[in-house]
């Protein structure tokens, strides 16, 4: 008996990257080094650029505790400030969205700033006038904004490598699916706080292995002859991507998948592709699906969904793409309800202390169930937060990696 309680206290006898210490998904001084090394230290997805669809455009946010607003200027450009007035720190904005005139105005003392960001007046500039302050003297906080291929991301941290070198190789993946001459927009979106860890959630989206846990994947996918013939392609970052396969909608009593395919898609295919922290880009030949996370506590989690097609859709068109959306995703679709479940049971035994170790040990050569895209986010995770994966009480002194299996450079 003493053997089999000893068990679940030691770590398994595996690799140490091949399991994580549970602890990693509770601690909140984990949470908040994850907020500062990891969410205010790479790029961040915030939105599409079809969601700020005029001159003036704008959307609030949050990225890392910090208040941010994207905003499309008059000259045509996205930027991103803080959503601070530098006079006294008041919120330049209080609703999630909308659209600006020539100018944007803080609420508190009227001061007033142009989309460019420079203010462009001061209530009373005359009280100023001694100490030889004047609106030229200040403007709105940028912050680091580029796109590819629509995605808009945003860096917190000023001296960050450059979008394309982030992304390296997944690049190359995003522009075929999302190409400059074929735009896409947003035609879905809707968001729901969910009681788990940020990461089970980027877990759920990562493996092929939970299909098993939806009757449309078993049905669809899982049963296809080929499916075990696909491969994961890793890439420097932990960003990685899963060569297309094809589904049998006729299995559920769904229609074919043939026409009107998504840029780069094969008729009736599934296709993964996941930038870390936190975006996974889910195709489903003729719709896609974006995911995004804003973590709020150790065990609560935003996630944002965005469902896109085509902007130069026919209305016939668009509501083919929002049928196939909903049959799978949407606020009703089956799908999204079942992985909400899985992985807010998972949050429950993580702050229970009920087991110590999970573990990410499958290894079958990069096809669909390895789990060697989940080691490798998790040894990216652990270098950028100093802490090892495994023991989540040891501090790392350096950048040596463990090694994982299957990292491409092409």
């Amino acid at each position: 008996m003493e053997d089999k309680i000893s068990r679940w206290e030691n770590p398994p006898s595996l690799p140490p990257t091949h399991y994580v210490d549970n602890r990693i998904f509770t601690d909140s001084e984990i949470f908040s080094e994850e907020r500062d090394g990891i969410f205010a230290a790479v790029w961040k997805l915030v939105c599409h650029e079809s969601e700020l669809p005029q001159l003036g455009s704008y959307r609030a946010l949050t990225v890392a505790g910090r208040p941010l607003i994207v905003v499309r200027g008059h000259d045509n450009e996205i930027r991103t400030f803080f959503n601070i007035c530098p006079h006294r720190g008041a919120p330049l904005v209080r609703d999630e969205s909308g659209t600006f005139g020539k100018r944007i105005q803080c609420f508190y003392h009227l001061w007033t700033y142009d989309l460019v960001g420079n203010c462009t007046g001061i209530t009373r500039p005359v009280g100023y006038e001694p100490v030889g302050f004047s609106k030229e003297d200040i403007g709105l906080r940028p912050v680091r904004t580029e796109i590819i291929g629509g995605l808009v991301f945003v860096s917190i941290k000023n001296d960050v490598e450059p979008l394309e070198d982030f992304l390296g190789p997944m690049a190359n993946h995003i522009r075929l699916h999302l190409p400059d001459d074929q735009p896409l927009e947003v035609f879905h979106y809707h968001r729901s706080e969910i009681r788990c860890n940020w990461k089970l959630w980027v877990d759920n989206n990562s493996e092929q292995y939970h299909e098993f846990l939806h009757v449309l994947n078993r049905k669809t996918g899982l049963a296809q002859p080929d499916y075990h013939e696909r491969r994961w392609h890793l890439y420097p970052n932990s960003h990685n991507v899963i060569d297309q396969g094809a589904m049998n909608y006729g299995n559920v009593g769904l229609e074919e998948r043939s026409e009107g395919l998504m840029p780069g898609m094969q008729p009736d295919a599934l296709l993964v592709m996941l930038l870390f922290p936190d975006v996974m880009i889910n195709v489903r030949a003729t719709v896609m699906r974006i995911d995004t996370i804003t973590p709020v506590a150790p065990d609560r989690t935003i996630v944002e969904w965005r469902g896109l097609g085509l902007k130069s859709d026919s209305e016939e068109q668009r509501d083919i793409r929002t049928r196939h959306h909903n049959q799978v995703w949407g606020p009703a679709g089956r799908n999204l309800p079942e992985d909400i479940s899985a992985v807010e049971a998972q949050q429950i035994s993580m702050s229970n202390d009920a087991f110590r170790y999970s573990i990410y040990a499958r290894e079958e050569e990069l096809r669909p169930h390895d789990d060697s895209n989940l080691r490798s986010f998790y040894q990216e995770w652990g270098r950028r937060v100093g802490r090892w994966p495994h023991d989540a009480g040891a501090r790392r002194s350096d950048k040596t990696e463990l090694g994982v299996v299957g990292i491409a450079s092409e």
